[in-house]
């Protein structure tokens, strides 16, 4: 019984040793990263900034593709995004470096649990939104992904099935920025695709990208939203039966979960598709998901949450805009 309870003792303290070692490798990996996003970021140069942006993804690629690093949080590595699917089939990491001429590249992985082997896969991002002809109507994967610093990750079901939304900002340059409505799926080898026709009576549309003067305060964020609902209008009728003028109902609001973002116009009359001077309009569309598809809420969305009237800028993008400042 001694060796036994020995053996077992043994064991355990081997089984710990292991996820003890595990842990210290994910964190030597980290410590070799963070000094390299500090210089990403802050850098004087171009070429200095570039140069610690690749060690950076080389030495991330590493440390992902170490065994159960899926499991390690990377706590240390706080500008940039990582998100997290709730039911943990995947996780991505996106960045964004801005040269002295004030355009943005942006850089990213995902890690993704390929449903035969269950193990998880690495796939690095590669930024062509610069190369896109039809931007918003074509499906998209790790090689031609349209580069952004994602901020959100929604998830919903509908019969058995995750349908999952990435909200993202994207730089572009010193005269535009642009916002993401991206909806993301994978293959069956765990390969991400970016894009997909679940946007109601709007089949061509695979993505929604709102672009928009830097100098510009756009919202596009994901929470319970109020909406006006429509009015109604009903008749009085005397004892005779006789009509009588329409009586307008009291506007009567509701609460609902929703994708909601300013429409957008040129600040100039005449300006139409120069994105650089477009501008909110004031009004507000909401996406709601139903049934598998986001339909859509027009015209009756409350500009804004009272609590939110002042805070146009979601905490993440402001934290993406203030830490990478334009080089000059």
């Amino acid at each position: 019984m001694k060796k036994y309870g020995l053996v077992i003792f043994v064991a355990l303290l081997f089984s710990f040793g292991l996820k003890a070692q595990k842990s210290y490798n994910m964190v030597g990996f980290e410590m070799q990263l963070k000094p390299l996003m500090e210089e990403m970021f802050s850098a004087d140069k171009d070429n200095e900034r570039f140069a610690a942006n690749e060690k950076f993804i080389s030495e991330l690629e590493d440390a992902l593709l170490f065994e159960k690093s899926f499991a390690y949080s990377f706590p240390a590595l706080d500008k940039i995004s990582i998100l997290t699917a709730p039911d943990k089939s995947f996780r991505i990491f996106t960045w964004a470096i801005v040269n002295q001429s004030g355009e943005w590249e942006n850089y990213g992985f995902v890690q993704s649990k390929n449903n035969v082997t269950g193990e998880y896969e690495l796939s690095r991002l590669f930024d062509k939104s610069r190369d896109a002809i039809s931007p918003e109507e074509e499906k998209l994967n790790d090689s031609t992904w349209y580069g952004a610093v994602y901020y959100d990750l929604i998830a919903n079901k509908h019969e058995g099935k995750t349908y999952y939304i990435l909200l993202g900002w994207n730089g572009n340059d010193i005269y535009s920025q642009k916002k993401i409505i991206e909806p993301i799926s994978f293959r069956q080898n765990a390969k991400p695709v970016f894009g997909q026709q679940v946007f109601y009576k709007d089949k061509q549309r695979m993505r929604y990208i709102f672009e928009y003067s830097t100098d510009a305060e756009f919202t596009l964020k994901y929470d319970d939203q109020y909406y006006e609902i429509s009015t109604n209008q009903k008749a009085k009728s005397t004892l005779l039966h006789k009509a009588q003028p329409f009586e307008k109902e009291a506007a009567k609001t509701e609460k609902q979960r929703m994708i909601f973002f300013d429409e957008l116009e040129p600040t100039v009359y005449g300006m139409d598709g120069l994105t650089q001077y477009y501008v909110p309009s004031g009004e507000v569309t909401g996406l709601y998901f139903d049934n598998g598809r986001w339909k859509k809420l027009k015209y009756n969305v409350l500009p804004r949450n009272k609590a939110e009237k002042n805070d146009a800028y979601t905490p993440d993008e402001t934290k993406i805009r203030g830490l990478f400042p334009v080089k000059h």
